[in-house]
């Protein structure tokens, strides 16, 4: 197996997209500089999750070539670590969970408590949450298809996946027009977003970026810096222009999927296991794992405390960030302690 080593740029990269995810959920310069706004957390800030989920395909990919024969181990091992993490948070943001479905909700007691658990099972038990079933389903789903179908079948099928959900985001308005509103399919469709609430899962979403890392891995792609920027710097550039068109064309239901956002996780991933970093990143890497997990508890905070931004969020950004920092640094030294 490779030297760990040779990824420490993962770990840069992983804290800096870390970052992002909070920008993309405050949007610090709303209200400031629309452009650089939309710049920083619709374009940038959308490209986090799918690099975190070409990460783990990749690093997965890289275990199992290390742990020959053992392929079943390595999956079941990550699965249940995530499935624990993702238990653990939902018992954190609990309260928070509580307050927003049944004492901030519309509704009724019984169907807070059934949205709860609905979003639990299916769209992710909180806001951010939703990414570790998302990871634990596209890491089951990409290995079943990569063990009992050719290379091509899975990758055509999970392209076909996630096709089939940007139709039920960003360009639900070609939908509309294809489809009548009075069919079997349309119908259909509306029962399953019932159940599922959102496309943005491991199915639609997550399982395409986290084969894509794996066949990074797999095939040991490589590409010169020059040519790995460039195409991250064009594949970004064409993102941008691809969110702004939909958004004017009043395409857009939900914000999560974009086409391009495929070779931006490529170009992205590569510049980060291509990055030469030669010091210890393991702080990085905790650090960005507990800001990612921790920083919607800031935000909800921040929020009901403070009502009026004055048409500004920097506020809300920089308490979210400030408070996310802090207490991932604590978490970091108190794990760091007990290992000692």
């Amino acid at each position: 197996m490779e030297e760990r080593i040779q990824y420490n740029g993962i770990d840069v990269i992983k804290f800096i997209m870390a970052v992002f995810v909070v920008v993309l959920h405050t949007h610090p310069l709303e209200g400031i500089s629309e452009p650089l706004n939309f710049l920083l957390s619709d374009v940038i800030g959308r490209a986090a999750v799918p690099f975190f989920f070409a990460v783990t395909g990749f690093l997965l990919e890289q275990k199992m070539t290390g742990a020959k024969g053992q392929t079943r181990e390595v999956v079941c091992g990550y699965v249940r670590r995530i499935l624990s993490l993702y238990v653990i948070w939902t018992l954190i943001y609990l309260p928070i969970i509580v307050w927003d479905k049944l004492i901030d909700g519309q509704g009724s007691l019984q169907h807070g408590i059934f949205t709860m658990l609905r979003d639990f099972l299916f769209a992710g038990s909180y806001a951010h949450l939703w990414y570790l079933p998302a990871a634990v389903v596209g890491v089951l789903l990409t290995a079943v298809l990569t063990k009992y179908t050719k290379e091509r079948n899975a990758a055509a099928l999970l392209l076909l996946l996630f096709g089939m959900g940007l139709l039920t985001q960003s360009y639900f308005g070609l939908l509309k027009n294809i489809l009548p509103g009075d069919g079997v399919m349309w119908q259909a469709m509306k029962a399953v977003k019932k159940i599922m609430v959102t496309c943005r899962n491991g199915i639609f979403f997550g399982s395409i970026f986290i084969y894509m890392g794996k066949w990074i891995a797999g095939h040991k792609i490589r590409l010169g810096g020059g040519v790995t920027a460039a195409g991250l710097i064009v594949s970004t550039a064409l993102l941008a222009m691809e969110e702004r068109y939909l958004r004017e064309s009043g395409f857009v239901r939900e914000q999560d999927m974009y086409l391009m956002l495929l070779p931006t996780a490529f170009f992205l991933t590569l510049a980060a296991i291509q990055l030469p970093v030669k010091a210890d990143t393991g702080f990085l890497r905790k650090m960005s794992m507990n800001i990612f997990y921790v920083h919607m508890i800031f935000k909800f905070i921040y929020r009901k405390i403070v009502q009026n931004n004055n048409g500004s969020n920097v506020g809300l950004f920089l308490t979210t960030l400030t408070g996310a920092v802090i207490i991932a640094y604590v978490m970091y030294r108190v794990e760091t302690k007990s290992r000692k």
